[in-house]
């Protein structure tokens, strides 16, 4: 006798919410850790406080953009220890990445348990759960918008994605990882030229209390110039799983080589971009997804300087790939094996000699080759032809394979 459909709904929930609690209670565990990065937020936490509180917005206080600092402020205001209240406002966002992460994949799979289930999975990634509750960073907080922003352009409004952009962007530089995909939609004709407005916009708003609070426009609005930046970059990475731990770099060439690296990097963008429109491929939505992964990945494991963490965003692709494209698992499995493992010297103090840095770069390596190979075989498929031609703009059996219902149900 079948159970009643009730029951099973309450049981169902319950488990959510059980799961959700376990989640929660892994965060709670790092709140009282103090990392380097801790110790830098809470020098600056007391910058603002010396400098007036809300006053002290006016003056150049750390080298993140003023949404970064407003949060930091609202944080001293609360009750309890500064350390603690300050990872607690990180963790929010790891509830906005949940929420998007429900979103987006409810975009492929119809209903709510499918995209109930990717939400918890997100938040039980291993960096996800260290990143703000651990290590104290905030790399959820641009990432969580990035994949807002991706959301908001698979379902058509570009404005609200641009948007999502912009806000990624004024949190962090790393939310400029999401913009070789915008460039690619563009190209593309999938968005229009004049919805970048969005990102200045969006930008600028998120910047004006600090102006009108006294902030010299000139030296905020150039926080992101490379000339401001560099000077935090000595090396080629920082723990990162990137290509850089394979080129043994002197300090007289550390230049060249970033220098090299950037022009690849530009030059291997353009070329998919290249590809994928002159072949004229059909967007669906889980190319889409497929290619902002590939950028993920790619885009900090070609540029030089890049930290550890730098590749969340990849972390975060990776896992709505596998929802999209459910034969990929394992590509999520090398991405996190990689980006957690190198998030081992920093936290834990592990030596190169326990763990050289050569596994998770390459590890991050064979997920990047998946992923581009994945990319190159859409684009090795028949050109779509143009509208009013009298043919079938993608076959059939391709746009199946794109759906992933279909899909697992092909290979069930």
């Amino acid at each position: 006798m079948p159970i009643p459909l009730k029951p099973v709904v309450r049981v169902e929930w319950l488990l959510v919410v059980a799961l959700a609690g376990l989640a929660l209670l892994a965060r709670l565990v790092g709140l009282h850790q103090r990392t380097g990065d801790m110790v830098i937020f809470e020098t600056w936490s007391h910058q603002l406080v010396t400098a007036g509180g809300w006053r002290g917005l006016s003056k150049q206080i750390g080298n993140y953009n003023a949404p970064f600092l407003y949060l930091l402020l609202f944080a001293t205001y609360l009750p309890g220890s500064l350390i603690v209240k300050i990872k607690l406002v990180w963790m929010v966002f790891d509830v906005v990445l949940a929420f998007f992460t429900y979103k987006l994949v409810g975009l492929a799979w119809p209903g709510r348990r499918i995209p109930v289930i990717a939400a918890l999975i997100m938040v039980f990634v291993p960096t996800v759960i260290l990143n703000a509750s651990y290590y104290g960073q905030i790399d959820d907080m641009y990432a969580s918008f990035c994949v807002g922003a991706l959301y908001f352009l698979l379902r058509g409004r570009p404005w609200w994605g641009l948007a999502m952009c912009g806000v990624a962007l004024s949190l962090k530089p790393q939310g400029v990882f999401i913009f070789p995909l915008v460039g690619l939609l563009l190209l593309a004709g999938r968005i229009p030229w004049r919805s970048l407005l969005a990102v200045p916009a969006v930008y600028l708003a998120l910047d004006v209390p600090a102006l009108l609070l006294g902030r010299s426009p000139g030296e905020l609005l150039t926080i992101y110039s490379p000339s401001r930046q560099s000077q935090w970059i000595t090396r080629l990475t920082y723990q990162a799983p990137s290509i850089y731990n394979f080129i043994p770099g002197s300090p007289d060439r550390i230049d060249s080589i970033k220098k090299l690296g950037e022009i690849f990097l530009v030059a291997l963008i353009l070329g998919i971009y290249y590809v994928l429109i002159v072949r004229r491929v059909e967007l669906t939505r889980a190319r889409i997804v497929t290619v902002s992964a590939l950028f993920a990945i790619m885009v900090p494991f070609l540029l030089a300087g890049m930290h550890e963490r730098y590749f969340f965003l990849a972390d975060v692709m990776a896992v709505a790939l596998v929802f999209f494209r459910p034969r990929l698992w394992y590509v999520a499995l090398l991405v996190e094996s990689a980006s957690f493992l190198s998030y081992l010297p920093y936290l834990f103090h592990w030596t190169k000699a326990t763990l050289p840095m050569t596994v998770p770069s390459t590890l991050m390596l064979a997920a990047l080759i998946v992923v581009a190979y994945h990319v190159v075989r859409d684009a090795a498929q028949p050109a779509a032809d143009p509208p009013g031609s009298g043919k079938a703009r993608v076959p059939a059996a391709r746009a199946a394979a794109d759906d992933p219902v279909t899909e697992v149900l092909a290979n069930a």
